[in-house]
């Protein structure tokens, strides 16, 4: 990455939740929502590597990339996002029951940065869990401390295709503009050379 597309923000989560996923065949999944506000997150790609020794000498480096996990901070988890994505309930007084029951949805998480040419580098992750947030409070001091919300993530491959992370950097060339626009409209269907993936 040229240092004009160095990022400089993080806005834009969305999260959607994933319908299905056949080998070989499709994976769906729902409308894209706001998750919540944005405030910083890491990706660590878990690389691994070996080296294979013959004869007292390295003949051979095996590389391999693990599970993506995502440290994700955020302001606030709406109850209706909580709901969904943990198994939560909410009761008939709007009242959040965080007793998880059933399992969490596999979702694509989707996310906005700016870069330092005014341009956006826009993701989409496509097979992942979240974890329950975690949450810290404080007395207030002399100084207050904000406390916002951590969640971490796990994402794997997809079965229908093998894609798990797909980006694109609006001042890119040869970028339609209506991938940009429409970024968070739906989860994003790579289009390959012969057709599009089975992937809506």
């Amino acid at each position: 990455m040229s240092a004009d597309k160095m990022t400089v923000g993080f806005k834009n989560i969305y999260y959607a939740l994933m319908q299905d996923d056949v080998r070989g065949g499709a994976t769906t999944y729902g409308t894209p929502k706001r998750f919540a506000g944005a405030m910083q997150a890491t990706l660590n790609q878990n690389p691994s590597s070996q080296t294979v020794y013959v004869d007292d000498v390295p003949v051979a480096t095996v590389t391999s990339v693990g599970v993506l996990e995502m440290e994700l901070g955020v302001d606030n988890i709406t109850k209706e996002a909580a709901a969904e994505l943990f198994a939560y309930r909410i009761d008939d007084n709007g009242v959040l029951l965080e007793a998880t029951r059933g399992k969490s949805p596999y979702i694509a998480l989707g996310f906005e940065s700016e870069s330092i040419d005014g341009g956006k580098l826009m993701n989409w992750i496509y097979k992942g869990k979240l974890t329950v947030p975690s949450q810290e409070f404080q007395t207030k001091g002399e100084s207050v401390e904000i406390k916002s919300q951590s969640v971490t993530a796990q994402f794997v491959n997809r079965l229908s295709d093998g894609e798990r992370k797909v980006s694109v950097h609006s001042n890119d060339e040869g970028i339609n503009a209506e991938v940009i626009l429409d970024w968070f409209e739906k989860v994003y269907v790579p289009v390959l050379t012969g057709g599009t993936t089975p992937t809506v």
